[in-house]
């Protein structure tokens, strides 16, 4: 997560590269979650190529999943 004070700064992206480099060596498919009403997380997450699971209902408040594989790199 990213200070609201740092947003648009592009700290975010440079971070989840690093996360998708780090973790796309080692799995083929890799996934994340956020809540639903998390826009600016979401919007982030598809300007990167990530793609949009749906909505993950099962314990807890929901969430969206979003997954992203080496092959989309």
């Amino acid at each position: 997560m990213i200070d609201p004070d740092e947003h648009r700064r592009g700290l975010g992206r440079v971070l989840l590269r690093h996360a998708e480099e780090t973790l796309l060596a080692r799995y083929p498919v890799i996934r994340l979650e956020t809540f639903p009403d998390n826009v600016r997380a979401r919007a982030l997450y598809e300007a990167c190529g990530w793609v949009s699971g749906g909505l993950l209902e099962d314990e807890g408040p929901a969430k969206s999943v979003y997954t992203r594989s080496a092959a989309a790199s």
